[in-house]
């Protein structure tokens, strides 16, 4: 294969420009991905329950934007205060895209009135006498303080309903900023949340860090090239075949119609780094070879001879790594992983078309300088001197690597599993603050949905359907975070509490099915139609309980669950009905679990795709123990950090271990390939480990350097998923060279293959 591609090198290369032009060409039709249901995998039963239920009824808390503005006084009980958060209001509730608004300034309070209802407003302020008499109203009622206002009575909140449409389109991203600019001319102290809003800041950063990582590794790598090799050329070839990967990469994705999303990000700085990692190890071969006298298209023969087959075969595990995502069922992973296995590749591909036109067209000195720190006495001076400690010391780094293996060990039981919903924002991002808010002075932003099903030979709107639902609506209440709900059950109270005007005892359901029937009778007849369609369906089968919880964690998600089903099944009676969670927020809740246990099995498959490559490689039992032993410690290692600093495996820690894994063997795959060629060549296990740590050692110390800069750039993103990604990657990176470095020629000198 080599010497077919030295024969056709001219028109590889050529084949590889054409290549890469058309690829280039689909990056104009790339797009950042508006869109979020593709996180909910459609075959799950969960999601095909939720699309039926969301037929029924709206959900509305998807489309909500909360504004909670500061009262510069002492409390909200302010008129200055409340005419002009009633004005900004009144402005943003008139936006084009705005398809409903509840207004805390112009929110009613209902009373019986003889034969009829009347209103008035919780607050009003054209007189101290007003104002006095609206504190009276608010505090006096349970329900205005928490839904409306703020409990320090600091904040008072309007709720804004964007049309549908809006909620996966620009249009989204142009009225939430149009709602900024009102907020911000008036000089007041805003707190807004809601999932389309929260999305606006996704995509903005999403946008922003695109440019910021593809600066900050352009930079990363002419700086590390520039260090290394201190030529033009040096510089210029390696940064080529960067940008050349990195563009077939992106390009590939808009041509098959593919959009960026969060994890997107990370195929910059990956494609950057995974390519500079097959330059920096076939050029460093090159000079080496060259060096010795060797003519050009002889030195560029014997460098595809000796490492060009393991320079492959290390794009191809990195590439299973990443291909071991394509089983979640999860669209953007799935995608994520695909495109990442195949950028891989295409690096490989152009990496070794650009190198075998270009390198034998330039002197040896051309790609460095003398003075250039890949020519450094340094290495080989640092590298004798490290492989001299690894032939005395055994014994000790044996039991080093043993004492922080089994230390690992039983750190990672430590590491906690409960996760947030919008934890991958970071703690000091605006939007995360903003949930906080929210949850502190109201009730939280997260939707909770009970589907309620009515057995055969009943209805939602029969008493003993509403009885239940009357219980689980009290005993979710005494959890102490949920908002009152909005239920058939809840509805049919408050009629009655109104119906018997305004007294507190008849706040229940009534004795009878006739009261129940007429009440329900009276509120259609006088335009509440609407809001019991969002109650309960047409033929009253299925009915609904929605509430505003906080974000308490998968942790205290899951006890309340269980907790609930065990309520419901002691204390309710399930032969008039049957109940089902649902709603956007437990289907994230879901995925998050779905997520990470899908990872590890990722993991799993791609541990045994190596392992087979391996045992195919080398043909020794031996040699594949040996070779997959020091790429398991590096992720055991780093699950004890993540147990030792109790950082919970979430999404994006979890995917860690499975790009870790199919990058970290890579340094493997060389030292064992180089040590089996010098073993080939009749030299005894001491030479054959020395000569290939001297030989390979510059190459994967400088790669892993790289690789560590690469994930390291991920530090910069506002995105706390993003951070940890980068974060525990380069751990692993660097754990990995320990062990490749040190560990290995320990256990070759053991196992004396």
């Amino acid at each position: 294969m080599a010497d077919w591609l030295i024969k056709n090198r001219i028109g590889v290369f050529w084949a590889a420009v054409l290549m890469t032009g058309i690829l280039i060409a689909g990056i104009s039709q790339l797009r950042i991905d508006f869109r979020f249901d593709g996180f909910f995998p459609k075959d799950d039963p969960e999601y095909q329950y939720y699309d039926e239920y969301q037929d029924l009824f709206y959900e509305a808390q998807n489309y909500l934007v909360a504004v909670a503005l500061e009262s510069p006084s002492e409390d909200i009980f302010d008129a200055e205060f409340l005419a002009l958060v009633d004005s900004v209001f009144g402005e943003i509730a008139v936006l084009d895209g705005i398809d409903s608004v509840v207004l805390g300034t112009r929110f009613a309070q209902l009373k019986r009135s003889g034969l009829g209802y009347s209103s008035s407003p919780f607050l009003v302020w054209d007189s101290e006498e007003a104002l006095a008499q609206s504190r009276q109203r608010v505090l006096a009622d349970s329900f205005f303080v928490g839904s409306f206002a703020g409990r320090s009575l600091k904040h008072l909140c309007g709720f804004f309903y964007l049309q549908p449409e809006l909620f996966d389109s620009p249009r989204r991203d142009v009225l939430n900023r149009k709602i900024d600019n009102y907020i911000a001319a008036s000089g007041l102290k805003p707190h807004v949340s809601g999932i389309p809003y929260i999305r606006t800041q996704y995509i903005d950063k999403l946008s922003a860090e695109l440019f910021i990582f593809l600066a900050l590794s352009a930079l990363l790598l002419l700086s590390a090239l520039v260090l290394l090799y201190r030529t033009l050329w040096g510089v210029l070839v390696p940064l080529l075949t960067a940008f050349a990967a990195l563009g077939c990469t992106l390009g590939l994705m808009g041509l098959t119609g593919e959009s960026l999303s969060i994890l997107s990000n990370l195929l910059i700085p990956i494609m950057f780094v995974v390519s500079m990692s097959d330059v920096i190890h076939l050029m460093t071969k090159y000079q080496g070879i060259a060096r010795e006298g060797v003519g050009r298209l002889d030195a560029l023969k014997k460098t595809l001879h000796q490492i060009g087959l393991a320079t492959f075969l290390t794009s191809l595990t990195t590439a299973i790594g990443f291909g071991a995502l394509t089983i979640s069922r999860i669209g953007p992973i799935r995608s994520f992983g695909l495109y990442a296995a195949f950028g891989v590749l295409l690096t490989f591909v152009v990496a070794v078309a650009f190198l075998a036109f270009a390198l034998p067209r330039l002197r040896p000195e051309q790609f460095a300088r003398g003075n250039a720190f890949a020519n450094s006495p340094f290495w080989h001076r640092r590298l004798t001197q490290l492989n001299d400690f690894i032939r005395n010391n055994p014994l000790k780094i044996a039991a080093g690597m043993g004492f922080l293996v089994i230390a690992s060990i039983l750190l990672t039981t430590r590491i906690p599993f409960n996760n947030y919903l919008i934890q991958d924002m970071g703690q000091k991002d605006v939007a995360q603050q903003a949930m906080r808010f929210f949850e502190k002075e109201m009730y939280g932003m997260r939707s909770f949905e009970l589907g309620i099903d009515a057995a055969e030979g009943y209805q939602i709107s029969d008493k003993e359907v509403l009885d239940e639902m009357a219980k689980i609506e009290d005993y979710l209440q005494g959890e102490g975070y949920f908002s009152p709900f909005f239920s058939p059950a809840s509805f049919i109270r408050e009629a009655n509490y109104l119906s018997h005007f305004n007294r507190s005892r008849h706040r229940r359901i009534p004795d009878s099915q006739e009261e129940i029937d007429e009440l329900f009778n009276f509120a259609e007849l006088n335009g509440a139609g609407k809001i019991i369609s969002q109650l309960m369906n047409e033929d009253r089968s299925r009915g609904r309980m929605h509430a505003r919880i906080p974000d308490i964690g998968t942790d205290a998600f899951r006890a309340m669950h269980d907790s609930l089903e065990l309520f419901i099944a002691t204390q309710c009676d399930s032969t008039v009905f049957s109940h089902h969670m649902t709603g956007h927020a437990y289907l994230t809740e879901r995925n998050l679990t779905y997520l990470r246990d899908s990872l590890m099995l990722g993991l799993l498959i791609a541990f045994l795709l190596v392992g087979t490559i391996m045992g195919l490689l080398f043909r020794s039992w031996k040699m594949l123990f040996v070779s997959m032993l020091p790429n398991v410690i590096p992720l055991v290692l780093t699950g004890g950090v993540m147990g030792l600093f109790g950082i919970p495996l979430s999404t994006s820690t979890a995917i860690v271990f499975v790009i870790s894994f199919g990058i970290a063997v890579d340094d493997t795959i060389h030292f064992l390939t180089r040590y089996r060629l010098e073993r080939n060549q009749g030299k005894s296990v001491d030479e054959a480990i020395s000569t290939t740590l001297l030989g390979t050692g510059k190459a994967m110390i400088l790669t892993s350097i790289v690789l560590l800069g690469g994930f390291i750039l991920l530090l910069a993103s506002s995105f706390g998923g993003t951070f940890n990604t980068g974060f525990f990657t380069a751990l692993t990176i660097l754990f990995a060279l320990m062990a490749d470095l040190v560990f290995l020629p320990v256990l070759l000198r053991w196992v004396k293959v």
